[in-house]
């Protein structure tokens, strides 16, 4: 197979698979592992090219659902490639179904049961610590973006989401689907008392400090105290094997929140 890759998720998942020497090529997204980094890259996955794809010489195209433009797809598979888009649930269960299906399209379904099995101890290590006890019921904001338009956050049916609710917190933004612009207002009403960034939004002192002073936070219990934590984009909105991690980021950075406030 000379696979090419589109959506830093299911790049990720095919190197974890141990299926990286598979892969030709990738999008501009799909960066980890390293290995990955130094292909071929062929430009955002929502806008690849028939020409670029085609040099490579590839037998398969394996990408996220958003995968495209479809005109793309379809010369593709005119052309021979076997092309094929994954779509699965932002959710734990979504990560193991993908793992699973990327294993039996990769001919790696023993890999695959490892690889679902690990991740799943890790996520169930963290969900079962004492830390997590301490977190339950907290309020939680997950922001994208902030502009001019206000700012855009993490609703319902996204992966911030999934995440605040397997630690049992809540996230204020739920009542929006996906992701949406929330007024200034609905946030200082809601008060959140922790506020986790996207790393691609902002990841410095500058640019929590910027979200610290922002009119709609900083009268709030998170802008207060300036409780925000940059989370990496990759496993903190995509569905990555690495998913502990962020659980664990998300619990420490809540419980340190919490502990500052007792004192």
């Amino acid at each position: 197979m000379r696979i090419v890759s589109a959506g830093a998720s299911v790049t990720e998942i095919l190197f974890a698979l141990d299926r990286g020497d598979y892969v030709v090529a990738t999008d501009s997204t799909s960066f980890y592992p390293h290995e990955a980094a130094t292909l071929t890259k062929l430009g955002y996955f929502r806008q690849l090219s028939t020409e670029g794809v085609l040099a490579q010489q590839p037998t398969h195209l394996l990408g996220a659902a958003a995968t495209g433009p479809d005109a793309t797809l379809e010369q593709l598979k005119t052309a021979g490639v076997t092309v094929i888009t994954y779509n699965q649930p932002r959710t734990l269960d979504g990560l193991y179904s993908l793992i699973t299906i990327l294993g039996t399209d990769v001919d790696a379904q023993a890999n695959a049961t490892a690889l679902t099995r690990k991740v799943s101890q890790a996520v169930d290590a963290v969900l079962h610590s004492e830390e997590v006890a301490t977190i339950k019921g907290k309020k939680a904001l997950y922001v994208v973006a902030n502009n001019d338009r206000g700012l855009t956050v993490a609703g319902s049916d996204t992966l911030p989401d999934a995440l605040f609710s397997a630690l049992g917190m809540q996230n204020i933004a739920a009542t929006l689907n996906e992701y949406k612009l929330m007024s200034n207002e609905s946030v200082m009403q809601a008060n959140p008392d922790v506020i986790f960034i996207a790393s691609h939004f902002g990841s410095d002192q500058a640019a929590i400090d910027a979200l610290c002073a922002h009119p709609a936070i900083t009268i709030t219990n998170a802008g207060k105290e300036c409780a925000i934590t940059a989370l990496s984009s990759a496993t903190s909105l995509g569905l990555s094997p690495r998913i502990a991690d962020t659980f664990a980021q998300i619990v420490t950075a809540t419980a340190k929140t919490e502990l500052a406030r007792r004192d």
